[in-house]
């Protein structure tokens, strides 16, 4: 499962490997909000994998807002498509799916705190 915050930078660890049948391949994310259908799609390149093991995993960054500012938080399903083209965003266009699974999309971090400034009496009694 992938988790993406609005207004931060998301790395991601995902298994392209395993089924990829293109050699070098290019990735296509499609995203597809649960409860509006409504589709996010683009394309990151082989080239912008920072792993230093890809034949065990590879590790993308994304900045969240560029594709998903305006987007409803939620659950979203994903697919990853390996193809040779560094711009195809059709996934008719696009070769096998080599990954699947779910993100989960906060509008910001949901962690907050508050901090409190009481001022402390203490009373001392001497027990002489």
């Amino acid at each position: 499962m992938l988790k993406f915050t609005k207004g931060a930078t998301a790395t991601i660890y995902v298994t392209l490997k395993e089924k990829q049948t293109i050699l070098d391949a290019n990735f296509l994310f499609v995203f597809q909000s649960r409860s509006t259908n409504e589709k996010v799609k683009f394309v990151l390149v082989n080239s912008a994998d920072q792993s230093l093991y890809k034949d065990r995993f590879n590790e993308f960054d994304i900045v969240v807002n560029t594709y998903f500012s305006s987007k409803e938080e939620g659950w979203y399903t994903y697919k990853v498509y390996e193809q040779m083209s560094v711009s195809n965003i059709d996934e008719d266009l696009a070769g096998g799916i080599v990954e699947t699974g779910l993100m989960y999309l906060l509008d910001t971090d949901s962690v907050s705190t508050t901090t409190y400034n009481n001022n402390t009496t203490f009373k001392v009694y001497d027990a002489e």
